[in-house]
């Protein structure tokens, strides 16, 4: 390990640079003419774009790798939403089964009113074919939890499982058009569309 540390101690370092450079690239180019100049120490929005924008090369530069190296891109999806759960488990997070209820917003779902309460479980461990499950409309861009997407709002459809099958080292669940994803990708399993009057809302 010590030879590994050495490698990461050293891209650390070169991270730090490029964030450097980042930061005096956005002020010599588009602070100086931005609305919120006079206020950019503290919202610090310099500061945050060009963490996320270094975050994202980081992951892009990951998802390039593995897809030259001819691995298929849900086992890559799946690769990566390992590496998230990894992180969360490391920093105590537990991403375990989980029922609750919640409300769909505004042009969350195609397939439901806006204010429609479901109640769902999160984290599943195992899927049976039938069972009704969320999932993105389209692949993301970059993976994002299942039940971080769900919790934080993306837009999903309500699809049945076609099967539910491991491969290699990890779980995965076919839909319509074939489509394949990883089981962390699912944002939850559908257990009831609660209507109004229903005891479960009081």
């Amino acid at each position: 390990m010590g030879e590994l540390q050495k490698k990461l101690d050293k891209i650390q370092k070169e991270f730090e640079t490029s964030y450097a450079e980042i930061m005096a690239f956005l002020e010599d180019r588009y602070c100086w003419k931005c609305p919120m100049r006079t206020s950019r120490t503290q919202s610090r929005c310099g500061e945050v774009h060009a963490g996320r924008v270094l975050q994202e090369s980081v992951e892009e530069g990951t998802h390039s790798h593995l897809k030259n190296l001819k691995i298929p891109e849900a086992e890559i999806e799946a690769l990566l939403l390992r590496i998230m759960k990894k992180k969360i488990k490391r920093q105590g997070g537990k991403q375990r089964e989980n029922t609750f209820i919640f409300k769909v917003h505004s042009k969350q779902s195609p397939d439901l009113r806006p204010g429609t309460y479901l109640q769902v479980k999160i984290n599943p461990r195992r899927l049976k074919p039938g069972e009704e499950i969320l999932i993105s409309p389209e692949p993301l861009e970059n993976p994002v939890l299942g039940s971080v997407a769900l919790i934080t709002g993306f837009p999903f459809i309500i699809v049945p499982v076609q099967k539910f099958f491991h491969e290699g080292n990890f779980w995965y669940v076919e839909v319509e058009n074939n489509r394949i994803i990883p089981l962390e990708s699912v944002f939850a399993v559908l257990l009831k569309n609660l209507k109004q009057g229903n005891s479960l809302l009081d």
